[in-house]
């Protein structure tokens, strides 16, 4: 009788050929330096856990070779192999862990968890092997001998335990000590981490679906330089190319940072089966830059991780072939853990993958063989920032190399990242460069509306940035109504659109700039990071100074000192959506009027923030409660969750003070349009006056509120005086 491992409609595949392909892919995963450093780490030797990664590879699945998994395969029924194949191993006891009168056999325990954590209980442990198990398993010295051509000096006896019940009872004790042994979990991880990637390319074998994990060919620095639009590396970006270290890139935006890092990453990637991992703070930036790399790389090389990265990658598959197939399905689970050679990310979905992601295995042995790209580091608030830390110094620890950059980082950031010490890679010339006249006022931008006009009435690119949603829609309006301007001559653009309809504004922003005529664009500070856009003039109410900084580089990008740009910022009185009175007023009273070299930002920068953390007891409250409690937590949660369970806090990286949801819309859930496509991201406090009870509720994955809409302005607020409710701060 041949025993099943697979089905795909009427095909079946063997347990041995598919323990097989199992064998082959893991082994490929195996490169020398990420395993001297696994053993340096965990002391056991390299040859030894070559050998566990063998025997994991070859006994995960013996659990199949029973009664109750063949009648899964053939009927559906209910079975959990997985428990089965670990009933089996625990009489072998060459891959124990023994320390401190801790026993773990760690070949058990990987083939126990390496679908799930325990998917089953122990009184559910009735199962009988077939005759045919027997000779499968007695079959391991031919097939060590085959793949890694040494003789097998193991010897292994078939014995089933009558203790399974025990294990499983135990399991949860045996994980928790996994994390808390820093030797025994970075091994558990690396092992368990190729086994199942291994298992997933050798299923996607089967179905013909295979997606691509390694590069091709290696990237080298000369085929990437003839991808470039300019001819010559600046210095800076020669230095990085050239860098073989951990690095902290000071550079001013618009000039060529992405560039260099990819050049120093190319630099530090070592064998095929290397991966790049490049961050960045927003879905809308990680999907931009997921577009460019695929000049320099080929397109199955890149991946991209967010929370929304589905519904992006899914548009772009059917652009090129028409519909989503398990092509597209295959791809997309193998690369949502890092598992491409290039993955574009947000910042949270790398850092969630080492807190309270399940099967962070697979992403951290893909961690251990990677460089990892920080961009905009900079931009996050103290809570990220303490899990930053925490993940930086992991870096350290396991010779992971990073890069971070940033066109603008205080001194007392550095000092509370601890990165001081990273070699400084920066160009001072680029920082003499002058852009932008600076132009302060000393009343509110409500009153400027007759000068904004003026400046558009002059064949200027005007952009005008409010602090709120709601300021931003009455500046849209009130500009369009004052002056008969057309939806030509303006556009707005903040956080209340449509998914959908926040692409097609982007498209529409980046077609207007490209035309030849001028155009007002009204955005919230969602512009600061989310978009690379080019501006001849802006308006800007006050705003912290690292956030204006940001605003600054959304002007006159090329610093051009023929054409320089013009900033005008206005006092803002009201704090909100900032928490921080004293860093407004700070900020506006640091700035200078005048027509300055980019370096003298970063002084005014460092004047802000040196006065903060001596002076405000805010700034230092904020770091206690914020960023030391989230350095903190992320051991904290890694060992509670024991690497595999899963958290269910999505704001946990992050200080949200307003938690919000996707919401669908009455009048498109009348339609049938109930998508992604079509909610809108707002608070969760709007269910108060807005929520519509639908019957079809149980069955919907999002709740419906009855708002009006448009695609001009977002959400139409009706009802000005309920609690503030359209003060929103993106």
């Amino acid at each position: 009788m041949q025993i099943h491992a697979k089905k795909l409609d009427d095909k079946y595949q063997s347990l041995q050929e598919h323990t097989e392909w199992v064998i082959e892919e893991a082994l490929k995963q195996i490169d020398e330096k990420t395993l001297k450093k696994i053993a340096l780490t965990s002391s056991w030797s390299e040859e030894k856990i070559k050998d566990i990664i063998f025997f994991s590879a070859y006994f995960h699945d013996i659990g199949k070779a029973t009664i109750e998994f063949q009648e899964t395969i053939k009927n559906g029924t209910k079975s959990f192999h997985s428990m089965y194949s670990a009933s089996a191993l625990e009489s072998i006891i060459d891959f124990e862990f023994l320390e401190d009168d801790i026993y773990i056999n760690l070949l058990l325990v990987i083939a126990l968890t390496h679908h799930s954590l325990m998917p089953y209980i122990a009184n559910s442990s009735k199962f009988s092997f077939l005759e045919e198990a027997k000779y499968f398993f007695q079959n391991y010295r031919n097939l060590y001998e085959k793949f890694l051509k040494k003789e097998c000096v193991y010897k292994f006896e078939f014995s089933i335990t009558d203790n399974i019940k025990l294990e499983i009872e135990n399991i949860e004790e045996d994980l928790k000590y996994i994390q808390q042994n820093n030797k025994l979990r970075i091994l558990y991880t690396y092992v368990s981490g190729i086994l199942n990637i291994a298992d997933w390319l050798a299923s996607a074998r089967f179905s013909q679906t295979t997606p691509i994990t390694t590069f091709k060919t290696l990237p080298t620095k000369e085929d990437f330089i003839t991808h470039l639009t300019f001819d010559k590396l600046r210095d800076f970006q020669t230095d990085l190319s050239n860098s073989n270290q951990s690095v902290l890139v000071e550079i001013p935006t618009g000039e060529g940072k992405t560039e260099g890092s990819l050049l120093w990453a190319i630099e530090n990637i070592y064998n095929d089966n290397a991966k790049i991992i490049y961050t960045l703070p927003t879905q809308t930036t990680s999907n931009k830059l997921y577009e460019r790399v695929q000049i320099f790389f080929d397109k199955n090389e890149c991946g991209l991780i967010h929370s929304n990265a589905k519904i992006f990658l899914e548009k772009e598959y059917e652009k090129d072939n028409g519909v989503v197939d398990e092509v597209f399905r295959s791809d997309f689970l193998i690369s949502k853990s890092f598992n491409k050679p290039v993955t574009i990310s947000t910042i949270d979905s790398l850092l969630k993958y080492f807190i309270n992601i399940g099967r962070f295995n697979i992403a951290t042995k893909n961690f251990l063989n990677s460089v990892i790209i920080v961009d905009e580091v900079h931009s996050y608030d103290f809570k990220l920032m303490g899990f930053l830390k925490r993940f930086l110094e992991l870096c350290n620890e396991y010779e992971v190399k990073v890069c971070l950059m940033s066109a603008s980082i205080p001194n007392k950031i550095k000092e509370l990242l601890n990165i001081k010490h990273y070699p400084l890679i920066t160009q001072k010339e680029l920082f003499q460069k002058k852009a932008n006249e600076i132009i302060k006022q000393d009343y509110s931008l409500d009153d400027d509306f007759d000068f904004i006009f003026q400046k558009f009435y002059d064949f200027k690119n005007i952009l005008v940035i409010r602090n709120t949603v709601k300021s931003a829609t009455e500046t849209y309006l009130t500009l369009k109504r004052q002056f008969s301007l057309n939806d030509e001559d303006i556009v707005l653009y903040h956080s209340t659109f449509k998914k959908k309809d926040k692409q097609k504004k982007e498209d529409l922003i980046f077609k207007k700039l490209a035309s030849k005529k001028p155009f007002i664009l009204v955005a919230t500070q969602i512009v600061e990071v989310s978009l690379d856009i080019d501006f001849d003039v802006m308006f800007t109410d006050n705003a912290p100074i690292d956030s204006l900084i940001q605003r600054f580089g959304r002007v006159n990008r090329k610093k051009n000192e023929v054409k320089k740009g013009e900033i005008f910022i206005y006092k803002y009185e009201k704090a909100f959506p900032y928490t921080n009175s004293y860093l407004l007023e700070l900020t506006f009273t640091t700035l200078q009027n005048g027509y300055f070299e980019l370096g003298e930002y970063v002084k005014w920068l460092n004047i802000v923030y040196d006065t903060l953390f001596e002076r405000d007891i805010f700034i230092n409250n904020e770091i206690t409660r914020l960023f030391y409690e989230s350095y903190e937590k992320y051991d904290e949660t890694i060992k509670k969750l024991h690497g595999i369970n899963k958290s269910s806090d999505n704001y946990d990286l992050r200080d949200i003070t307003m938690q919000k949801n996707d919401y669908l819309l009455y009048d498109d859930f009348m339609n049938d349009n109930i998508t992604y496509d079509y909610t809108v991201s707002l608070p969760i406090y709007y269910e108060d006056k807005y929520f519509y009870q639908s019957q079809k509720e149980d069955t919907m994955r999002y709740k419906v509120l009855k708002l009006e809409y448009s695609f001009e302005e977002g959400i139409i607020f009706q009802d000005e005086t309920y609690n503030g409710l359209v003060e929103l701060g993106e």
